[in-house]
């Protein structure tokens, strides 16, 4: 087969968790955009993560498939009967995209699994595995020799898997949204905890709202109204959307790391202070501006880090597409 025919009869299934979390949000995007570029791209709900093969695997994603497509069937009523747990499980990133009810997969097709997908519960012979946050992998949970890993960032990265450093990084930032409504006064603090949950700093308890579960359109309420947001997840996307939002936007740093390990060439943290002296909320205040301008370049780079990595797909996969 040669590698115009192989572009030609690439398919992609996307592998994602159902919410509206960092990893979700990127994987909707991929999706997205691959669609954009003409592929035939498909988003794929595991409901969970279990061990590859297993019979609680395949049982618990018959009842969340039954369970899925009742809730589809009956969404008029309990639209109208239990609204907010109704938009919870329905609400997706990105609405609209192609679905994958069967997990069977053929041999043009590619699954992409984030790094808290274990093994290859789909069975495909095409494995990417996107690493979009730290993840060391254990024997059983994925094939060295075959599978293509890809990073979302380079820190992120493992140089063992992925010694080329193949980024892929699509961030999807709804910009209709995510923006500011209200230019009057503010007060309150709101946090985030998400990946930092397990963190030996956390308070015991917080004194304003965790916008960790709340629909995405209920955390821009949240940060439009409040003045200060606090994220003790150093990585997460949403202290942009709350600077975005208007807020001053604080993070954490974890015990033991200077403001130079998160602010780099890399990453220049526009919008955002690392930690709470008046140099890092100067800093926050005065590139927030930056931070607009940068979303706005992002959504336009995006398409082109996916078109890339259809490149990488179709180099690597080359000798297996179509055979059996």
């Amino acid at each position: 087969m040669s590698k115009d025919n192989n572009r030609n009869k690439l398919k992609y299934v996307i592998v994602s968790p159902r919410n509206n979390g960092g990893g979700a949000i990127v994987l909707h995007a991929l999706c997205k955009y691959l669609n954009d570029l003409g592929y035939e791209a498909e988003m794929f709900y595991s409901g969970y993560f279990s061990k590859p093969g297993s019979f609680f695997f395949w049982y618990k994603w018959i009842m969340f498939t039954v369970k899925d497509l009742w809730k589809l069937a009956s969404a008029p009523l309990l639209a109208k009967m239990f609204k907010r747990y109704y938009f919870n499980y329905i609400d997706v990133p990105i609405r609209g995209l192609p679905r994958k009810y069967l997990p069977w997969v053929d041999n043009n097709t590619i699954v992409v699994y984030p790094e808290i997908a274990k093994g290859n519960f789909l069975k495909a012979k095409n494995v990417v595995r996107w690493l979009l946050y730290h993840h060391t992998y254990k024997d059983g949970e994925y094939n060295k020799e075959k599978d293509l890993f890809v990073c979302y960032r380079h820190v992120f990265n493992d140089h063992k898997l992925n010694p080329k450093e193949i980024t892929l990084c699509c961030p999807y930032f709804n910009l209709d949204l995510y923006k500011r409504t209200n230019f009057g006064e503010r007060s309150a603090t709101c946090y985030i905890v998400r990946k930092g949950r397990n963190r030996s700093d956390l308070p015991a308890s917080l004194d304003g709202i965790i916008i960790d579960d709340l629909l995405e359109q209920e955390k821009v309420e949240v940060f439009n109204k409040c003045k200060y947001c606090i994220s003790f997840d150093t990585e997460t996307a949403y202290s942009r959307i709350a600077a975005l939002c208007g807020c001053i936007s604080i993070i954490v740093p974890e015990p033991g790391k200077s403001v130079s390990y998160y602010r780099n060439e890399y990453n220049k943290r526009y919008g955002i202070a690392i930690g709470f002296t008046d140099t890092e909320i100067d800093y926050a205040k005065s590139t927030i501006g930056l931070l607009q301008k940068e979303h706005e370049k992002m959504n336009e780079t995006s398409k082109n880090s996916v078109k890339d990595f259809t490149e990488y797909c179709c180099k690597h996969f080359d000798n297996k597409l179509g055979k059996d």
